[in-house]
């Protein structure tokens, strides 16, 4: 099922305990097929248990659409399509692990 995606770069989002901020987004060629993802940073600032960070990446997925409409607020859409196959999302995982340094990867 196809969904929309949100290019929402340099927005700290906050949230009790810390709060992320995606800095980046790419495409990545996966047997012909172009996979949008956005990376980040993750910081747990706030919490009783000490402070920690991390870089991850996010992958809505397979891009069927790129940026074909705004949101209200101006902001960009484009149309995806979540990876549902585990060995497509190993390759994936393993890829942006070498190239983006991450230590998370988080599919939609």
């Amino acid at each position: 099922m196809a969904q929309d995606y949100s290019h929402e770069l340099n927005k700290e989002i906050r949230s009790i305990s810390g709060g992320y901020e995606l800095d980046g987004e790419g495409i990545l060629d996966m047997d012909g097929r172009e996979v949008l993802y956005a990376v980040g940073n993750a910081v747990v600032d706030s919490a009783c248990c000490g402070a920690y960070g991390c870089r991850f990446a996010v992958v809505p997925g397979y891009m069927l659409e790129w940026k074909y409409k705004t949101d209200p607020d101006g902001t960009p859409l484009s149309r995806v399509q979540p990876l549902r196959d585990e060995l497509v999302r190993k390759k994936v995982e393993a890829k942006l692990r070498n190239t983006e340094s991450v230590a998370q990867v988080i599919f939609w």
